[in-house]
């Protein structure tokens, strides 16, 4: 987190929980079980902070070193339906209304001459999603944590089941854990995925190239000025460029290329050399204006490659009696409806409630209502976002984009 996201949230203390174990926390399912949940993302905090509020005994492990490893990525807007609700029944929605951003709203599309057909401000819109960066939102979970509750560093390789009973833990550093509920919330190469399903994410035809401005007000102040205080979508010639303001000030930029896997290695991105970087991404995008490609050429000296991956809509799931997959690890999707860390939150919240609920006398049943739920719902929404990622990366756009927009302001979608 940076010294810029600490301030924002300069009034988080570590969160003391005590929970009276009542009747109904007694004979809950998940009473007396040690639980595991693989992952310290939104998804896996958000439902270790629900159950243990509501008496569960948890422990989450993750392969990075600490919270402050890796770059967690960009600004998330929260729904109110999912995400912030997720964040009211764990007690946190007011940090994050602390430490959000509702300017962050803002949203212009762009096509690749630079004339804008969408301008959309805050105000404009019919529900609040303020945006809130990846990093701060996951120091706001972990820090609800009871102490020691996540444990980093811990590679998993594979889940077993014992001969007598329970589930077994194997990590990379030739440990292992023991855990009786395991629920992988490890992302779209979850280790926890095959107990429950064989299919693996495909290529979505879609790769990202990650860049970053971080000197943007003062160095840039024209794209400064064009991205504001949200994010643009620049779309045509079935390319796209992505750009959004952080909480820092600096702006996150996406590179959108529609190509084959096989394209994308003969082009032999050489990321320790940056300006040949820049220089194959520059040709990418011929033909666009120049104040377009200003953003390929401000970008700082550091570029990632993010090739992007789905789920099918449909999946073959065979259910566990004591494992379940949320986030990413049961539902991968490209990001252009805006979803991805929404579906996540609410994947906790909805398995929190079945496990704790009443509605349930065992935790198998529990996990099969929840993963009914759950496969029904991102069976819908993985073909609306395969469908609007034709839209937003196509021969035509940004007329599309523009109708979808028109659509959704109306109600529509």
């Amino acid at each position: 987190m940076t010294a810029s996201q600490s301030g924002r949230v300069r009034n988080i203390e570590r969160i003391g929980i005590e929970v009276d174990m009542t009747e109904d926390d007694a004979t809950s399912p998940i009473a007396g079980k040690k639980i595991a949940i693989v992952g310290a993302g939104p998804s896996g905090l958000t439902l270790a902070r629900l159950l243990q509020m509501r008496g569960g005994s948890v422990t989450v492990y993750d392969l990075d070193p600490s919270l402050a490893a890796r770059n967690q990525g960009g600004s998330l807007d929260l729904h109110e339906a999912s995400g912030q609700l997720a964040l009211k029944k764990a007690g946190l929605l007011d940090l994050f209304h602390a430490a959000a951003r509702p300017e962050g709203q803002a949203t212009r599309v762009l096509d690749h001459h630079g004339k804008i057909y969408v301008d959309l401000r805050p105000s404009d819109e019919t529900s609040t999603r303020p945006e809130i960066d990846r990093g701060t939102l996951q120091s706001i979970l972990f820090d609800s944590l009871e102490p020691g509750t996540v444990k980093w560093g811990r590679r998993l390789l594979s889940v077993e089941r014992n001969e007598g009973g329970g589930l077994c833990l194997r990590f990379a550093d030739d440990t292992t854990e023991q855990a009786d509920l395991v629920f992988g919330s490890d992302g779209a190469w979850s280790r926890v995925r095959p107990m429950v399903s064989p299919d693996k994410p495909r290529y979505s035809d879609i790769t990202f190239i990650e860049g970053r401005i971080s000197a943007a007000d003062t160095d840039w102040p024209d794209i400064s000025r064009l991205v504001g205080e949200g994010a643009i979508m620049v779309t045509g010639d079935n390319r796209a460029i992505l750009a959004q303001r952080n909480s820092d000030g600096h702006i996150r930029l996406y590179a959108c290329l529609r190509e084959t896997e096989e394209w994308i290695a003969r082009q032999a991105f050489d990321f320790t050399d940056p300006a040949s970087v820049r220089t194959k991404l520059l040709a990418h995008y011929a033909g666009w204006s120049p104040e377009m490609l200003q953003m390929l050429t401000a970008s700082d000296d550091q570029f990632v490659l993010r090739p992007i991956y789905t789920h099918e809509p449909t999946q073959h799931w065979t259910p566990q009696p004591d494992v379940t997959l949320t986030g990413d690890a049961a539902h991968v999707m490209p990001p252009f409806t805006g979803k991805g860390v929404n579906l996540a939150m609410q994947d906790a919240l909805e398995l929190a409630d079945a496990l704790t609920g009443g509605e349930h006398a065992d935790v198998a049943s529990a996990l099969r209502a929840y993963e009914s739920g759950m496969l029904a719902r991102m069976e819908k929404e993985i073909r609306l976002v395969l469908h609007d990622q034709d839209i937003f990366v196509s021969p035509i756009a940004p007329q599309g984009v523009i109708e979808l927009f028109e659509a959704r302001l109306r109600g529509e979608g």
